[in-house]
């Protein structure tokens, strides 16, 4: 039973990663929509890389920083 359940296993594999390319059009068709589901199961479990890059992030934080200390120079200046 065991020997039975590896070569299930190995053909599963098999029809599922490379299908596509040697079976006739409906298996070929059936194995390649396996693969994609398969795949989009796999990529759920990675986190989710929409972010900024840093130095973008870092960018909009020296500008910030630069606009308040603009803004408090003309405040400083206006006091005098």
């Amino acid at each position: 039973m065991k020997p039975l359940g590896s070569v299930l296993l190995v053909l599963g594999l098999i029809f599922v990663g490379f299908g596509d390319s040697f079976l006739p059009k409906p298996l070929s068709t059936v194995s390649k929509n396996a693969r994609t589901h398969v795949n989009k199961i796999f990529l759920s479990f990675t986190p989710d890389t929409d972010f900024e890059k840093p130095s973008k992030q870092r960018e909009a934080q020296v500008e910030d920083m630069e606009e308040r200390v603009k803004g408090n120079r003309d405040q400083l200046v206006k006091e005098r």
